[in-house]
């Protein structure tokens, strides 16, 4: 081989490495504004003090969710379409969804006093419907498996 040859498999080598290098390092960082943004929204569901009220409220589904206003609850159905949407473009996987928000969107979307003044069939509340819907099928799995679990 000569040293022209060398060089040449030498530069490949190095410019394969640097290529790699790079794909790695971008998708690293993918993940990692991924994981900021879902940790975001994680962060407003449980420091903001409305959220927090709403979501005490829906699980015991208590009737002073009657007296909230509704651009709260626009804005705390709003935080779970955001879920929805990174959920549905693959940015947050279904199961991790459900953990970190699954058990507050179901609440809400059975809380009947949450939906007092609220039309739950409208079309504008399809994408949060449709997230309620996954994250019960979800649930039903998993209590499915649980129950059938022999220790």
């Amino acid at each position: 081989m000569t040293i022209i040859e060398i060089a040449t498999v030498t530069g490949v080598i190095v410019s394969l490495l640097t290529l790699l290098q790079s794909a790695n390092e971008y998708i690293r960082q993918g993940a990692i504004k991924r994981a900021e943004h879902f940790i975001e929204i994680r962060k407003r569901l449980k420091e903001n003090a409305t959220f927090k009220m709403i979501a005490d409220l829906t699980e015991r589904n208590d009737p002073e969710l009657m007296k909230i206003p509704f651009k709260d609850k626009r804005d705390y159905l709003g935080l779970f379409e955001e879920v929805a949407i990174a959920m549905n473009s693959g940015l947050i996987r279904k199961h991790v969804a459900h953990y970190m928000f699954g058990y507050y969107a179901i609440r809400c979307w059975e809380s009947t006093n949450f939906w007092s003044d609220v039309n739950r069939n409208s079309f504008y509340w399809t994408l949060f419907k449709d997230f309620a819907e996954q994250m019960k099928k979800i649930e039903a799995k998993f209590k499915y498996r649980r129950k059938n679990y022999v220790f």
